[in-house]
């Protein structure tokens, strides 16, 4: 799943350059997430001390912390991060390649879309980005599943069921045990919270007593068992350790 930050202190603009990275991920089957932020401050009030992004789409001219400051900060956070600034003007050419910029992107553009979409293809050819595939035999056909598309898997009745985004939440089911599904997805993120589900940890949102709430709302229960566990790739995973 590739996870994408608009930081824009203009809400039209945010508004307007998330709709056109939704609109080319979904044209291209990309599973992603796009976060939006009106300032700097706001970016790293959430990511205190790890930029976990795969691209920021930055606005220069904004109030405090402008975006050349905000781009300085995440760099000194991560080296991985593509930056994009979004502005009015371009006139900040040597300060971007300090920060390693990859784009400069006039907003007022008339070919704003077509030059969002052309930018896209370059950073995600830069990642050599593809989305992991895994076939699986369910009940009456084999299907092949971006793996980041699945939320979690529930067993029931001796049967295991995944639940998958797409235009809504898909329902795929199989008999097998939730053990074996366990051991094929570990090395794809995933973790076990309780006798009965397994969770890709990419989705999570929060992890209380006694459960996991992932982006969507949906709430899965932690077992007492798998608490302490859970909790730990939890914190691991948003770098706070």
């Amino acid at each position: 799943m590739l996870k994408i930050a608009v930081c824009d202190d203009e809400k039209y603009f945010r508004m307007k350059i998330k709709s056109i990275i939704l609109k080319y991920m979904t044209t291209r089957n990309y599973d992603c997430v796009v976060d939006c932020y009106k300032s700097g401050e706001e970016i790293f009030a959430n990511c205190s001390n790890k930029i976990d992004y795969d691209m920021v789409f930055l606005d220069i001219n904004m109030k405090k912390m402008d975006g050349i400051a905000t781009a300085q900060e995440i760099r000194r956070l991560s080296t991985d991060v593509y930056i994009i600034f979004i502005t009015a003007y371009i006139t900040y050419s040597l300060e971007g390649y300090k920060v390693d910029a990859v784009r400069y992107i006039l907003k007022e553009d008339s070919n704003l879309v077509s030059t969002m979409q052309e930018c896209l293809d370059t950073v995600i050819k830069k990642m050599n980005y593809e989305e992991m595939q895994y076939t699986i035999d369910f009940s009456n056909e084999k299907v092949n599943l971006a793996v980041d598309r699945i939320l979690y898997v529930e067993s029931r009745l001796h049967k295991v069921i995944f639940f998958v985004i797409g235009n809504r939440i898909e329902e795929y089911c199989m008999y097998d045990k939730l053990d074996c599904i366990e051991n094929n997805f570990k090395q794809f993120g995933f973790c076990r919270t309780h006798q009965s589900f397994l969770v890709n940890m990419k989705y999570v949102k929060s992890v209380e007593r006694y459960k996991v709430v992932l982006l969507n709302g949906i709430e899965v229960s932690i077992s007492k068992k798998y608490y302490k566990d859970t909790e730990m790739k939890y914190i691991k995973m948003r770098g706070d350790f």
